[in-house]
């Protein structure tokens, strides 16, 4: 079956799809293939091709559509490779092409996940001031390795210093009411916790206000 030859009858622009060919079989079978991968492995009328050949061309057409979908899904936002492979999963492409396609990306440096990461720590920081915990439990869902979370969690709290960020959210408030009020303390305490601060970070700041 592999030794069979097949002639093609005809490579056909399609007419209402941009940038696709049709290409028609002497067995009957019609298959559609993008410019890109026609480009790339040029057939003609009357070319003889083998079952072995079909399956490659269908393979790469395959390739390209999972390429396409992931470039059109990164042109809108830097993506973690993660959260890249889960999207792509969603539309049906098999395991196998998601990940030649990630690593095909990640080598053109079209995907990078320390870039990502720390692009979205430092937004997820600068915006809404949050601590450790909360930061790594939002960076979970874009990494399954534990190391690169650390690490981004490293770089970005260089970048913004523990207390600086406590005694920003701190300032927001009126001391002398937190003072005066112990319910206001607790208060700052629950926020400063659901902004996830551990007690060890929060602790010597208070003092520093004498709270």
């Amino acid at each position: 079956m592999g030794t069979t030859k097949i002639r093609v009858i005809s490579v056909l622009h399609q007419k209402k799809r941009k940038n696709r060919y049709s290409i028609r079989l002497s067995n009957g079978e019609v298959f559609g293939i993008s410019e890109n991968v026609l480009l790339s492995n040029p057939v003609h009328v009357d070319d003889l091709l083998d079952y072995h050949a079909i399956e490659r061309l269908i393979e790469l057409e395959g390739l390209n559509k999972v390429r396409e979908s992931a470039l059109s899904l990164i042109s809108y936002r830097m993506r973690s490779k993660k959260e890249l492979a889960l999207r792509l999963h969603r539309k049906g492409f098999t395991t196998i092409q998601i990940e030649s396609t990630i690593v095909e990306l990640e080598e053109k440096g079209l995907i990078d996940d320390e870039k990502f990461g720390l692009f979205f720590a430092r937004d997820n920081v600068k915006r809404s001031l949050l601590g450790p915990v909360a930061l790594k439990h939002r960076l979970k869902s874009h990494f399954s390795s534990f190391e690169i979370i650390e690490k981004i969690c490293n770089n970005i709290y260089q970048e913004f210093p523990i207390e600086s960020l406590i005694k920003n959210i701190i300032n927001k408030h009126s001391l002398k009411d937190i003072k005066n009020h112990s319910k206001n303390k607790k208060r700052l305490i629950s926020q400063l916790k659901r902004k996830g601060y551990y007690w060890n970070d929060i602790e010597p700041v208070l003092k520093y206000y004498n709270l």
